[in-house]
């Protein structure tokens, strides 16, 4: 393969979302854009003219597009199984929208047949290439507030865009909520943790119907433990996201679907918050107030701990929830790149996170439908 010569990138799912990531790609000067597909003609038609490349109704004519070296599948979650497949056969890499599958047999199939190839099939798991997302990392990382004890993540979406008949409530199209959105989460506990372990969970119908709407669940990382809930009942305006990370020397909160700022409130000395500070350069403390001589030297879970003062402070890199979203998304397929060029690349997000997150969310699934009868 040319390495200075831009790849080849094909669309497959021309609604607003694959249409947002063509845009972000199309702007990077490794990237190509040469065709688009869509079963919905204009979808295709109108994505095509958007951008200026031929379009297809049929896939598979976009597959037998010699120039096309990447597929972007961003389609319902139950088609990417019979989409990919056909992509790599095709010699074709591909950038799997969330979920890789909604069936765990399937996704290792896809892992399989990539491997057999020579060619990658990631999941297209934007919330790893984000700058709070890394600052949280090296702050675990660093141990600087100590181990990770529990952690609460809530997701309170809105439903206002999604109508009854919309597929999304069809779970044998999305997979249902833990398949659909939660693997996001539990990639994303993955990466700042640690493989997870189910421990349980629930699913919730709205009443008087057979939507799906709010699910929870409980995952083991090690020593910590991480309670999921995902609701899409909320108004617009409404759309929420949190995260808190409960530390031996404080919490991490984190707020945004898109990572947009995190805060840290904990008792340190004074290396402490100047590793902080310097790991989050352009990071805001609000509070560093001195801790009383008496109660520097003292214990906490059962351990010696010198503290100098209780620190409070938030970091927010992008505030735009779309530049920081496009941002994200452009250093996701350039890590895949390099990947492509460089096989000793060593990727931020591998063809396997795509499989553990669907194994993840399917036992999440299959625990709440027992716990359901």
């Amino acid at each position: 393969m040319n390495e200075s010569k831009p790849l080849g990138l094909g669309l497959i799912g021309c609604g607003a979302f694959g249409q947002f990531c063509l845009e972000a790609f199309s702007k990077m000067p490794d990237v190509r854009i040469v065709g688009v597909a869509d079963v919905v003609e204009p979808l295709a038609q109108a994505a095509g003219e958007r951008f200026g490349v031929p379009s297809f109704s049929d896939p598979a004519a976009l597959l037998a597009m010699g120039e096309v070296d990447i597929i972007h599948v961003a389609t319902p979650p139950s088609t990417h199984r019979d989409l990919v497949l056909p992509a790599l056969r095709a010699g074709k890499h591909v950038l799997c929208e969330k979920p890789l599958a909604t069936e765990v047999s399937d996704a290792s199939e896809m892992l399989e047949a990539a491997k057999a190839a020579g060619l990658h099939v990631p999941v297209n798991f934007v919330l790893r290439h984000n700058a709070v997302t890394d600052a949280v990392s090296a702050v675990l990382k660093s141990g600087v507030l100590g181990e990770v004890l529990t952690a609460w993540f809530v997701n309170c979406a809105s439903d206002s865009n999604l109508p009854a008949d919309h597929w999304f409530w069809d779970r044998s199209a999305s997979g249902g909520i833990f398949i659909e959105h939660g693997v996001h989460f539990f990639d994303l506990y993955r990466h700042w943790l640690g493989g997870g372990e189910l421990v349980d969970a629930r699913a919730h119908m709205r009443p008087g119907t057979d939507q799906q709407d709010r699910v929870e669940c409980t995952v083991r990382h090690g020593q910590a433990v991480v309670h999921h809930y995902h609701g899409f009942d909320q108004v617009a305006v409404m759309d929420r996201t949190r995260h808190r990370i409960l530390c031996e020397l404080g919490d991490i909160r984190i707020f945004g679907w898109i990572p947009l700022t995190v805060t840290i409130d904990a008792a340190l000395d004074t290396a402490g918050l100047d590793w902080l500070v310097s790991a989050c350069p352009s990071a805001t403390v609000e509070a560093a107030e001195p801790i009383p001589e008496s109660l520097r030297q003292t214990c906490g879970r059962g351990k010696d701990r010198h503290v100098t003062q209780r620190v409070r402070m938030s970091f927010t890199p992008e505030p735009d929830k779309q530049a920081a979203y496009t941002a994200s998304v452009q250093a996701l397929l350039a890590d895949q790149i390099s990947a492509i060029r460089d096989p000793a690349h060593q990727r931020q997000v591998t063809d396997r996170d795509g499989l553990e997150a669907v194994t993840l969310a399917a036992a999440a699934r299959d625990i709440a439908a027992r716990a359901a009868r």
